[in-house]
């Protein structure tokens, strides 16, 4: 019984696991592979004067095509994106508006009180406030639309980001024409009750 004893205890030591040599060597075997990385990477990797000659060759070389195309370019980029057209950009008043409702999830209630300018073209201007003039309560109900329906999470952005696109939108929908390009809150007062 003492043999049985013996014997399952040289069992057990001889199954306990990978011994001291086995781990040794799996640690050489990945200090090896980081090893080569290193150098495979070492040999690849420019240093730092060629760095250096590659950047100011790239800079020469995109000055003196910047020179080359910079004329149509810039007629290009100046259609693609009114706010850097010719003409300068003027506010115009859109109207004070007001707009309280009701959120039955919270059960409260939210008071918006807020001034509207945006941005217009000054060579556009005329033609802005004729079909302003034509369409004006169209507008106002838009506005109003657009406040009631966004989140309330929209009102605590302090950019007020989407929901000036929204009305950027839904104006120049009404228009008829994208007239407006930026809209501009004055005296914005958002009060949940």
């Amino acid at each position: 019984m003492a043999d049985e004893k013996e014997s399952e205890s040289t069992g057990k030591k001889a199954n306990k696991g990978p011994g001291l040599m086995t781990l040794i060597k799996a640690v050489a075997f990945v200090s090896v592979i980081v090893l080569l990385q290193i150098a495979a990477a070492s040999m690849i990797l420019p240093s730092a004067e060629e760095t250096a000659t590659i950047a100011s060759e790239l800079a020469t070389t995109n000055l003196n095509e910047d020179d080359s195309t910079k004329s149509d370019d810039d007629s290009a980029s100046k259609a693609e994106n009114p706010l850097f057209a010719d003409g300068e950009m003027i506010e115009v008043a859109l109207g004070n508006f007001h707009s309280l409702s009701h959120n039955p999830k919270a059960g409260s209630r939210i008071n918006i009180d807020f001034e509207l300018f945006a941005t217009v073209q000054e060579d556009e201007h005329n033609e802005f406030v004729d079909l302003f003039a034509a369409n004006e309560h169209r507008i106002r109900e838009q506005v109003q639309v657009t406040i009631r329906g966004a989140d309330l999470s929209d009102f605590t952005d302090p950019t007020l980001g989407l929901i000036k696109r929204r009305i950027l939108e839904k104006i120049n929908r009404a228009l008829g024409k994208p007239l407006l390009h930026e809209a501009i809150f004055s005296k914005f007062s958002f009060e949940e009750r």
